[in-house]
């Protein structure tokens, strides 16, 4: 995908699917409260409508029921003259460009809950088609998905509890046709621990082990696309990994071992025939090097509800 395309902006050539889907997520996290938090929503013009919205959760609730808030919406239309960052929602959802690829204002006030966050990129968007390719089977054709790592500054208040947020973060957006049925078992995760190290990785497989399918490495501050690597599972929950080892191998040769923990977790149930643990993430890089971010432990509905029920 050419970086002269126009991200912020809705694909110029979608095609008239109603599966056609054009998503966006931003991170923020106060880690060591172990609070985790996102914006996140998608929207589908061949249907008109859009869902997503802020969550924020903790260790106290895993659940949209007793999480710290949560308001992903399903169904909602999309707000006239919307833009793919530019847009108010009925839910009070607000998305800003404050500068093209690099920083965003991203704001809500409903129920209680506030929520004003400038998230600002620390590096070129990455391009990556994984997501939509490895765990879905989707094709590459007119698709476009980017991860790009920033910093998440700003406050929530929730019913007079002030949060607030300088964390390192990560975003993501895509477009293409997306149908969420077929999904496979893996995980997407990422670590920031300074603005010259870095991961994202995607894995796939049914068992303790799964190989890495993409993603990338940030090395004494140059980022360069994983080519390799696996995610070994070193203890396992009820629900998710506790603890895993990560070996990963970049076009440049460069490799980094990674001892990774998950924690806060959230279990998200936003798509179809999909369980997602979504959990704040704690990664060790070696050498007394320590990084944060998050992971999406993602497998087909029915393969989650026979592991959960024995």
């Amino acid at each position: 995908m050419g970086q002269d395309i126009d991200v912020d902006r809705f694909c110029p050539n979608p095609t008239d699917d109603l599966y056609w889907n054009e998503s966006v997520w931003f991170s923020f996290s106060i880690p060591e409260r172990g609070v985790h938090g996102m914006v996140y929503y998608m929207v589908r013009p061949n249907m008109n409508k859009m869902m997503g919205g802020p969550i924020l959760w903790d260790e106290s609730g895993a659940h949209m029921w007793d999480c710290l808030y949560h308001d992903w919406h399903p169904l909602q239309p999309i707000p006239a003259g919307a833009q793919k960052f530019d847009l108010k929602t009925d839910t009070s959802l607000e998305v800003r460009v404050i500068e093209p690829r690099k920083a965003y204002r991203l704001g809500y006030d409903a129920h209680g809950f506030k929520l004003d966050i400038t998230w600002t990129a620390l590096d070129v968007p990455h391009h990556f088609l994984g997501m939509e390719i490895e765990a879905v089977g989707q094709t590459a054709d007119n698709r476009m998905h980017f991860e790009q790592m920033g910093r998440a500054v700003g406050r929530a208040e929730l019913h007079g509890e002030v949060f607030e947020f300088d964390s390192f973060a990560l975003r993501d957006c895509s477009w293409g046709t997306r149908r969420i049925d077929g999904v496979k078992r893996g995980s997407y995760f990422w670590a920031i621990a300074s603005e010259e190290t870095a991961f994202h990785a995607q894995t796939t497989g049914d068992g303790d082990e799964q190989r890495v399918v993409g993603g990338f490495l940030r090395l004494n501050g140059k980022t360069a696309s994983l080519v390799g690597g696996e995610r070994v599972v070193t203890r396992m929950g009820r629900y998710a990994p506790e603890s895993f080892t990560l070996a990963l191998e970049d076009e440049l040769g460069r490799t980094a071992r990674i001892t990774a923990r998950p924690r806060s977790d959230l279990t998200f149930n936003a798509f179809p025939r999909v369980q997602v643990i979504w959990s704040l993430l704690e990664a060790d890089f070696g050498d007394g090097v320590t990084g944060w971010g998050d992971i999406q432990e993602f497998q087909p509905l029915e393969m989650f509800r026979q592991m959960v029920r024995g």
